[in-house]
């Protein structure tokens, strides 16, 4: 092949590529994802209706962290009782979550089992004492690294059942 022939097809190839590789790295991460917060007859050696309280991937997050473009969605997949969505905003962790101590309910409303922790929470999803399984959408306008957990206090103190939605 001649040198001017070669010339001509590596600069085709490399501009092709140039087309090709800004759009690969614009596309970035998925707009959306699913994140499931239990997974049903996991962890169970009882009929599969039951639950065995082993904190098992029963009561986990999955998947536990998530990636997303800036403008996308997570549906939250909730499988179970009673799972509770919670959203914090970026910079938050889990120790900087103020847990309340957990024992028998002092009140008719069970609110002292759930976590009362409104300093940066952006989302609380839809009490777990409605359906048994149901999804929640929630948007994320800006980049960041999002705190999420299950807003029932010994799922996140004691199955640390939390994540991260990664926003890019």
């Amino acid at each position: 092949m001649s040198g001017k022939r070669l010339a001509v097809a590596a600069g085709l190839v490399l501009g092709a590529a140039a087309l090709v590789v800004p759009a690969v790295v614009l596309a970035g991460p998925g707009t959306s994802a699913t994140v499931e917060f239990g997974k049903p007859n996991t962890g169970s050696s009882f009929d599969p209706g039951e639950h065995d309280f082993s904190f098992r991937a029963y009561d986990k997050i999955n998947p536990r962290t998530v990636t997303i473009s800036a403008g996308g969605s997570v549906d939250f997949k909730l499988v179970g009782f009673p799972h509770q969505v919670a959203l914090y905003a970026p910079g938050v962790e889990p120790e900087d979550i103020d847990v309340p101590p957990f024992g028998p309910p002092d009140d008719p409303n069970f609110e002292n089992l759930f976590i009362n922790d409104a300093d940066s929470r952006i989302y609380l999803g839809a009490s777990p004492f409605g359906p048994p399984q149901a999804t929640e959408t929630v948007t994320f306008a800006s980049p960041g690294k999002y705190l999420m957990l299950c807003n029932f206090t010994p799922h996140f103190a004691f199955a640390k059942m939390y994540g991260w939605i990664d926003v890019k």
